[in-house]
């Protein structure tokens, strides 16, 4: 059986983002043939030590990084704590990975949380086949629309700016994009960003979020054709989510119309701006705030809706929206980052990013095209539950089993390529 190192920075049971992505590639890959050791952060030992005490994924073993204490709680320091709590992590992780390495000989190393490029990953040094992502993080929020931030415009500049500088000061940044044996890419912003340092060699795409089989229904939700229409936002209340630029743009719409929107998130920093958005713009009438609700909650919101409405001014995969595809929504958004290669004009509607009043006034005309064209609204529901069926996370998973790591590992071991099973096209191409 082959031996795995995989980097989870971001590791738990049970959780979504990141710490979910990391978590499913670590308990998917191991019951698929690999053996697979998981470096992630000690805090996570707590919830991961139970799960693997049930015996359930004999194939993973997870080893803790361990970090000193202060560094621990510098994380807590605002943007510049995060990221120099996750760069000395991937040190430590490095160093960690060197001594299992002489106990494992590890035929492959994978990293796939943080899926941030900027980042980047220091186990590239171990010189082994490495595949790298999916990742992202090129993407910038468009600075025409920062009045949406309000006094967290400061920090997004902040990050943009310390992303610029990892680019030139972080060797796991340059260095893994020219060494690895491949790179892989979850949208058209971070990729050009991968090509500035490996021009020459090939740029994988896979987009980094998926659906557990639990989460997609059996079938499609076969709404029928009404004369009013529901509205859905999802999300937690971040500045870069822009709840308000939803709102605005929603006010906008005739309210003559029967069409309502149904806010559904109460955690985030824009939380206590909520009920001041809905005043400011008059629509009170007309949009409900269901505030936090639990995981089974949100699915009978996706289930009673008929359009999904996402704005969010930076984002790699939004989550949100393969949920929403899956319980066949069709999606109002922008032409912009994650949500840009999501939707498709099969599946929504998107609107292109120049200045507020343009953004505001094409998304309100999107939404009344959604309630004047219920047919093809109803069309691109069923097209966004067969799209949401193709990122159900077993699948995706299968792209590594049967195409790239036989591929990766064949680089070093050529004769061993016979027995390699065709690749899987499944929303993966080389640019």
């Amino acid at each position: 059986m082959r031996n795995v190192l995989l980097s989870a920075y971001a590791c738990l049971p049970n959780a979504g983002s990141e710490e979910g992505n990391g978590w499913n590639y670590a308990t998917l890959l191991s019951e698929n043939g690999y053996r697979i050791h998981c470096l992630t952060k000690h805090q996570w030992q707590a919830a991961i030590d139970p799960v693997l005490a049930n015996g359930f994924f004999p194939n993973l073993t997870v080893h803790y990084v361990p970090m000193p204490d202060w560094a621990d709680k510098f994380c807590a320091k605002g943007l510049i704590g995060m990221y120099f709590h996750y760069l000395y992590w991937q040190w430590k992780a490095y160093k960690l990975g060197r001594k299992l390495d002489k106990m494992h000989d590890f035929d492959l190393v994978h990293h796939v949380t943080y899926g941030s490029i900027q980042l980047g990953s220091f186990l590239y040094k171990l010189k082994k086949p490495f595949i790298f992502g999916p990742v992202g993080g090129g993407q910038r929020a468009p600075q025409a629309l920062k009045r949406y931030f309000g006094q967290y415009w400061s920090r997004e500049w902040m990050r943009d700016w310390v992303s610029i500088f990892l680019q030139y000061a972080n060797p796991g940044f340059y260095q893994t994009l020219k060494t690895a044996s491949r790179v892989i890419v979850t949208n058209d912003d971070t990729y050009q960003l991968a090509k500035s340092q490996r021009p020459n060699k090939p740029i994988e795409r896979m987009l980094d979020a998926g659906l557990s089989a639990s989460f997609l229904p059996s079938e499609p939700i076969e709404r029928q054709a009404s004369t009013t229409m529901n509205l859905l936002w999802v999300g937690r209340l971040m500045p870069r989510k822009a709840l308000e630029l939803t709102i605005q743009a929603f006010s906008k719409v005739n309210p003559a119309l029967p069409i309502t929107l149904t806010i559904v998130g109460g955690k985030g920093e824009m939380v206590d701006q909520v009920p001041g958005y809905i005043s400011r713009y008059g629509v009170q009438d007309r949009v409900k705030w269901a505030g936090h609700v639990s995981y089974d909650e949100v699915k009978e919101f996706y289930r009673q809706s008929d359009v999904f409405v996402f704005t969010s001014l930076r984002d790699s995969c939004p989550m949100q929206l393969l949920e929403a595809m899956a319980y066949s929504l069709p999606v109002v958004t922008l032409e912009l980052h994650g949500q840009a290669e999501l939707v498709s004009p099969e599946t929504g509607l998107k609107v292109t990013v120049s200045d507020e009043d343009q953004v505001t006034a094409e998304l309100a005309k999107a939404i009344e095209w959604m309630f004047a064209h219920p047919d093809q609204r109803l069309a691109m529901g069923r097209a966004a539950y067969t799209f949401a069926q193709s990122q159900v996370w077993d699948a995706k998973i299968r792209t590594f089993i049967d195409d790239l790591y036989p591929a990766v590992m064949a680089l070093e071991a050529p004769a061993e390529r016979a027995d390699v099973i065709p690749a899987n096209p499944l929303n993966r191409h080389r640019s």
